[in-house]
């Protein structure tokens, strides 16, 4: 995170678009929450909810500009919500195939792995892989989605 003690924008992923808080506890920790639109794999789909929690631990801080800092984090979460994931494929014939569902509600454990830059005034730029395991209760099993996201902040 930054010096300063929040930062409050948006997270825009491959699979959604989500509010982003965080809120720093040291140098060196801080709490992320996330809440936003899931379009899964199925982007023409009805898009689901989900809400994510990450507690990040800041393990380096390279010094690669004069101004303006620099913050490699990572950590663990959880996250919840209401899916609509889809995969169609094309089969040879070109019959529309579904061949990954997992709609209804999920749960899951993720990880967190970024890279931020917080300027010199009140502006955060961050970019980030998010791994998750989650338990899809609609279909009934677990599946493993993963996530880049872009993230654009105002610290206060």
């Amino acid at each position: 995170a930054s010096a300063q003690p929040r930062a409050l924008g948006i997270r825009v992923g491959v699979s959604g678009l989500e509010a982003d808080y965080q809120h720093s506890f040291s140098k060196n920790q801080f709490l992320e929450g996330n809440f936003g639109l899931d379009f899964g794999y199925d982007a023409n789909g009805a898009p689901g909810v989900k809400a994510t929690a990450l507690y990040n631990f800041v393990w380096a801080r390279p010094a690669w500009t004069d101004k303006g800092k620099w913050a490699l984090y990572a950590g663990p979460g959880a996250t919840l919500g209401y899916v609509n994931d889809e995969v169609h494929f094309k089969a040879a014939d070109g019959v529309n195939i579904v061949r990954y569902l997992d709609n209804g509600f999920m749960l899951g454990i993720c990880g967190q792995v970024g890279l931020e830059y917080t300027f010199w005034f009140p502006l955060q730029l961050s970019i980030d892989f998010r791994q998750m395991l989650g338990y899809s209760l609609g279909a009934g099993r677990f599946y493993a989605p993963s996530s880049i996201g872009l993230g654009v902040r105002y610290s206060f």
